[in-house]
């Protein structure tokens, strides 16, 4: 434990430290007949060098070293009762290396009777000598203290360093009397002179609190026929979907145009999210979201061409169930089944505010987010409706009541404008008649969904898992096909 940090060791350090300092007068006095042990000896004269000469040493050695300790044990006990700012340890160490200069200073003064203006006159020429030459060196402690003094960065704060325009994130990793150690996004170590770090732009993102993060920007260049209005509203899902679902995420977002050239249209997307998260990362989080939300919307994210092609051949039906299928528990389909059973998909266009599931109402199909988002919600205690989940593009509801025939079991409306793609018994029911491996396959992924909210997906619970897949499969023979259960 350091004793800059021990208040109480520091206490008792300076008790037996004024008791020697008492006792060693008390020894002057009575040997020599001055409590200063410099007054009864002169070192210009040639005498032999005696124990009063040593103990006139030792008297200025033991000034200092207790007040160095009275004052580390003030520092100490400062450091310890606020919480606003703490004196930092280099500060200390220049106020130690303070204390023993005056008191050498002194001692060789009084020891050999020399003139103070003569001496200091002396020490300050070669002072100036010594701090031409460690100019940098001196410059680096100073802007050191200033960085400590000040709070402006602590081991693990993220900053954000602006350069020419270019943007960098870099962890603080130590500092000391002369470098700043940052850590950039590929976990290389940067050490920097803590004169030169002063100077730079940078923002501590560590020290604007919990509601503040890091604004980063992430471009998507996508074909110029797409329209843009809906191209800028998907995106703008995409980060609201990302920031209600990922904690590292905070609430702010922007989505616009940046440019258009050759044909295409470049869209900036900006977000904030925790310092921690490494550039890389962040943009991969938004950039997976936003390419579901682009495909399961029918944005083409290629080339005219393909648009053309898949327009000529399918309808934009087709094309939507195509695209989204895969998210749901529909995905145990094969390519083929699944483009049949796009064949008789419909489209549904909700809009916001309007309610698409009434809770208790018998129904027997399903939807598919393609666009828009959807808000699920059932009565609380109070009788009140509570929103349990938010359902985004790839999501899916409604499919125990198409597979069971169970009444719906919440309240569902539009969040925000909607399309969606409905698929009903009638449409499915070839599909499981043909190949029954797929009532199975579902049944786990329903068990599976079912036992993940609740919270019981774990190793205890296999067996159960299990079990409820077995019944569910059970239920869905037993209302797609009577008698085969």
């Amino acid at each position: 434990m350091s004793l800059l940090k021990s208040p109480a060791i520091l206490k008792y350090f300076a008790w037996v430290l004024v008791a020697c300092n008492l006792l060693l007068l008390s020894w002057l006095d009575i040997h020599t007949g001055s409590i200063w042990g410099w007054a009864v000896t002169d070192f210009t004269d040639s005498h032999p060098f005696n124990l009063i000469d040593a103990v006139a040493i030792f008297q200025f050695a033991l000034f200092a070293i207790t007040a160095d300790v009275v004052m580390r044990r003030s520092v100490a006990r400062y450091n310890h009762h606020s919480k606003k700012s703490q004196i930092p340890a280099i500060l200390v160490q220049c106020f130690t290396i303070l204390i023993y200069a005056m008191f050498g200073l002194a001692g060789f003064i009084l020891l050999y009777d020399h003139s103070v203006s003569n001496l200091v006159a002396a020490s300050g020429a070669i002072g100036l000598s010594i701090g031409y030459v460690c100019r940098d060196m001196i410059s680096d402690v100073v802007n050191s203290i200033v960085i400590q003094t000040d709070g402006l960065i602590a081991i693990n704060d993220w900053i954000e360093v602006s350069d020419n325009g270019n943007t960098q994130y870099f962890q603080v990793v130590q500092f000391d009397r002369r470098m700043v150690t940052l850590r950039n996004r590929f976990d290389y170590l940067v050490k920097i002179p803590n004169t030169r770090f002063i100077g730079m732009s940078y923002v501590n993102l560590s020290k604007q609190g919990e509601d503040r993060g890091s604004r980063r920007t992430l471009e998507i260049k996508l074909d110029a026929l797409n329209h843009s209005e809906k191209v800028i509203g998907v995106l703008n899902l995409a980060l609201e979907s990302v920031i209600n679902t990922d904690s590292d995420f905070i609430n702010w977002q922007y989505c616009g145009i940046k440019a258009l050239e050759s044909g295409s249209v470049t869209y900036l997307m900006a977000y904030e999210c925790k310092p921690h998260l490494k550039p890389i990362d962040s943009n991969s989080r938004i950039m997976k979201v936003a390419l579901r939300f682009l495909t399961a919307a029918g944005i083409n994210t290629g080339s005219s061409m393909e648009v053309q092609t898949l327009d000529k051949y399918e309808s934009k039906t087709s094309n939507r169930f195509y695209e989204i299928y895969e998210f749901s528990i529909l995905r145990v389909m094969s390519h083929d089944e699944a483009m049949q059973l796009s064949k008789t998909a419909t489209v549904v266009n909700c809009f916001k505010g309007e309610q698409l599931i009434c809770q208790g109402e018998q129904a027997d199909s399903m939807f598919l987010v393609s666009e828009g988002s959807l808000e699920v919600k059932v009565s609380g205690k109070d009788g009140n409706a509570i929103t349990v989940a938010t359902l985004w593009p790839g999501d899916c509801v409604g499919e125990m009541s198409l597979l069971t025939g169970a009444p719906r079991s919440a309240d569902v409306f539009a969040k925000a404008d909607a399309v969606l793609v409905e698929i009903k018994k009638e449409n499915i029911a070839p599909i499981l008649e043909s190949n029954l491996r797929l009532i199975d396959e579902i049944s786990e992924l329903l068990a599976k969904r079912q036992a993940h909210s609740a919270s019981l997906a774990n190793n205890s619970g296999i067996g159960d898992l299990r079990e409820q897949s077995h019944n569910l499969a059970k239920r869905i023979l037993g209302f797609f096909f009577k008698g085969l259960h």
